[in-house]
């Protein structure tokens, strides 16, 4: 009887922290899932995300890169905090030297962002994609960027819900 009890309780409290990961939303600390990273992506980048009513806020921290030069595909990616807003907006970040400008919808466990930015004479155009699974633990960033100048990229990152 007790091991009925307690296998009661265990499932109970697995599926109380299922569904409070997934009701979170994007809210949470992600980790960059190592397993599944490309040799180029940020090295030991972790997201601190705060979902409210008006938007999303992102607290990111990362190795930054020896040659202290951050690949333009990370743009945005690779920043100590921004914010992007649900209101349909053109929303300013300032991403080191350059200002940011993006719009950001959410739908369901999508949240998409279409963004541009000045580098250098060159106008740079990008598109993220955040999607949660089902289960509220992971997380899928995927990337794409081009420029006027004719360099384009894209690349997916695998996060952990910590």
């Amino acid at each position: 009887m007790k091991t009925i009890r307690l296998l009661s309780l265990a499932f109970l409290v697995a599926s109380i922290s299922t569904v409070v990961a997934k009701d979170e939303g994007f809210s949470g600390r992600w980790v960059l899932d190592k397993n599944q990273a490309s040799a180029d992506a940020p090295g030991s980048l972790e997201m601190k995300m705060k979902q409210d009513g008006s938007g999303v806020t992102i607290e990111s921290t990362f190795k930054e890169p020896e040659s202290g030069i951050v690949p333009l595909l990370y743009l945005g990616v690779m920043t100590t905090k921004m914010h992007l807003s649900f209101d349909g907006s053109t929303q300013q970040n300032q991403i080191g030297p350059f200002q940011m400008g993006s719009k950001t919808t959410l739908n369901g466990n999508q949240m998409e962002t279409e963004w541009t930015a000045a580098v250098k004479d060159d106008q740079v155009q990008g598109h993220w994609k955040h999607t949660l699974s089902d289960d509220g633990k992971h997380m899928t960033l995927e990337i794409k960027e081009s420029s006027t100048q004719g360099q384009t990229g894209q690349a997916t990152l695998n996060f952990v819900r910590k």
